[in-house]
């Protein structure tokens, strides 16, 4: 195969099934969200690589594909939704005082580390960003949200990780390390990697006591009765006891609602904390690795485009949302009626006015000559005003009557 012919690394081709049934995914996770107020919204692909950088913690430099425009500054392809809507609603405050809840779907383009740099350089999210005023329904309405685009997508077995960014935050405040340590520090929480933690924890010199309470903290996860529990035994500071409790009334409230079964609580997921600021979930389905959905609060982000305003939000992986439907057979998507004219030449004017008139009534029709013989098993042949459907053979003098006796409504049948 000739190089030319090759796609680049990391990205994919849709074929028509798979386009069609991302389109009809989209679609209804677009009626989701719109129900519960959000409009949409679209960002440019290219936006200036200062952008991202202004925003310390939120994007590594070296996962943004880059470019250089003409006047020398670079520019790098969307590596993320939130902070470009950001950006965009600092810009037009104007709108967003008459409107705060943004819809969008959109491609994000990253270079990624190891294996998924090679299966996802490109992949495409649908999300939502609520620019709010923080109050505790807004997370509940959120998660809420977040459950039911995924039920609605006709998925099963959906388990929604809850984290709180505050708990883990106010506990590393107390072990005096520098940023990068705390970096560090962060992302083997977020690894799970005991051993590994407690080694950097004693060459830090950190505390025993807050050694012991952090290395806690990767096993702080499970069912939220047991998971508060241990999490009490460790809250030593004011900011870990106040993101603990907000995070107990989330979950009754929650449970009141009766989305319990869908809760698990995971206060190791620290993933991204320069990011988020409050409430931190995301959403797994059963035999599916990755997470399909991640969402928070982000309060913090703002302050860096001069908005007086807190905000939180969500995304869907729809590349991933993809897969497992397709493997879990659960999303229908229904097709339009086709059919097959074939017309003698001498004929093709008045065959091309038949499949115009069925096409306007919602049919997909694809035009034949009488010598073709790749046809469908739904053909009209024109010139005996003849029509075969699975095998059964009727006459018709109108379109009219062919839809009526074909058993097709609104290109249905």
């Amino acid at each position: 195969m000739a190089f030319s012919q090759q796609l680049p690394q990391g990205v994919t081709d849709l074929y028509a099934h798979d386009y069609e049934l991302k389109q009809a995914l989209t679609g209804q996770l677009r009626h989701v969200l719109s129900s519960y107020g959000y409009r949409p919204i679209q960002t440019p692909t290219f936006e200036y690589y200062d952008l991202f950088m202004s925003v310390p913690g939120t994007m590594d430099s070296d996962q943004m594909i880059k470019l250089i425009d003409r006047d020398g500054k670079v520019l790098v392809l969307r590596p993320d939704a939130t902070v470009p809507i950001a950006r965009m609603v600092s810009q037009s405050q104007s709108e967003v005082e008459m409107y705060n809840k943004f819809l969008y779907v959109t491609n994000i383009f990253r270079m990624e580390s190891g294996e998924s740099d090679r299966s996802s350089r490109s992949f495409s999210q649908v999300g939502v960003e609520w620019f709010d005023d923080a109050h505790p329904l807004n997370d509940i309405e959120m998660i809420v949200m977040a459950i039911e685009s995924l039920k609605q997508s006709g998925l099963k077995n959906i388990q929604l990780e809850l984290g709180q960014a505050g708990f883990f935050q106010s506990l590393l405040q107390e072990a005096g390390l520098t940023e990068q340590q705390q970096l560090v520090v962060q992302q083997k929480v977020d690894e799970k990697n005991e051993y590994e933690l407690s080694r950097l924890l004693k060459q830090y010199q950190v505390n025993d006591q807050i050694k012991n309470q952090l290395i806690q903290i990767p096993n702080l996860f499970g069912s939220p009765k047991s998971v508060f529990t241990e999490a009490e035994k460790i809250a030593v500071n004011r900011g870990m006891k106040q993101s603990l409790k907000r995070l107990v009334e989330l979950v009754n409230q929650l449970e009141q609602l009766g989305y319990a079964h869908y809760i698990s609580i995971d206060l190791g997921l620290v993933n991204h904390l320069n990011y988020y600021s409050g409430t931190m979930f995301q959403g797994y389905i059963e035999g599916y690795g990755k997470p399909i959905i991640q969402g928070g609060r982000y309060d913090q982000l703002t302050k860096y485009f001069d908005l007086e305003t807190s905000a939180i939000g969500f995304g869907i992986y729809l590349d991933d949302l993809i897969s497992i439907v397709k493997k879990q057979q659960s999303f229908k998507t229904s097709q339009p009626e086709k059919i097959d004219v074939v017309t003698e030449e001498k004929d093709f004017v008045k065959a091309m006015e038949v499949a115009q008139e069925l096409r306007g009534k919602g049919v997909v029709v694809n035009m034949h000559y009488e010598n073709d013989s790749n046809t469908g098993d739904q053909v009209i042949y024109l010139s005996e005003k003849k029509v075969e459907i699975k095998g059964e053979t009727f006459t018709f003098t109108t379109v009219e009557d062919f839809l009526t006796k074909a058993g097709f409504v609104n290109g249905n049948n």
